[in-house]
């Protein structure tokens, strides 16, 4: 499905583009394990229909508090996700792909306030990548390390070691 809701209207995704989210082991097996296999609205009804804007705020600061992160709007985190794998050295257009952004231009805001920032990455985190061959997996896994490092909460959790 290409498309969303916003203020209760039928339309395409911001940008018009399909976006393709990079996800770890630990968010694969839960969507997995879902009783339900989800097809449409990721974040919807019982009944498959999509959930009102409100709803959905409502929804991540859930979402945050039952895997005991800070709650965070889908903005933030969005923004956060950018930001961080800026920082942990995702080449500027893989993050493009990532982000959904239509030009590179776009994509840099991220990568300039990641170097503003620039703060030695924690050697847990760095572990967590160094077995990992391919460059999307290992940043996907690093920032799985970084949560854990911040928040100290399994939900967040992968290193790389099975766990």
């Amino acid at each position: 499905m290409n498309q969303q809701v916003r203020k209760g209207k039928f339309g395409p995704p911001k940008g018009r583009a399909r976006r393709k989210v990079p996800m770890n082991t630990t968010l694969v097996e839960a969507l997995r394990g879902l009783i339900n296999i989800r097809r449409g609205f990721v974040v919807r009804n019982a009944d498959g229909s999509p959930l009102t804007d409100g709803q959905t705020t409502h929804a991540i600061y859930r979402i945050c508090r039952r895997a005991g992160l800070p709650e965070r709007a889908w903005h933030t985190l969005r923004h956060s996700f950018g930001t961080h794998a800026a920082m942990l050295g995702v080449n500027p257009w893989r993050l493009m792909a990532w982000m959904g952004h239509k030009t590179i231009s776009q994509t840099m805001r991220y990568v300039h306030v990641a170097e503003e920032h620039a703060r030695p990455i924690p050697a847990a985190v760095l572990k967590a990548g160094e077995r990992e061959p391919q460059p999307d997996a290992r940043v996907l896994k690093m920032l799985a390390a970084r949560s854990w490092h911040l928040y100290g909460t399994p939900a967040c959790r992968e290193t790389g070691t099975g766990t």
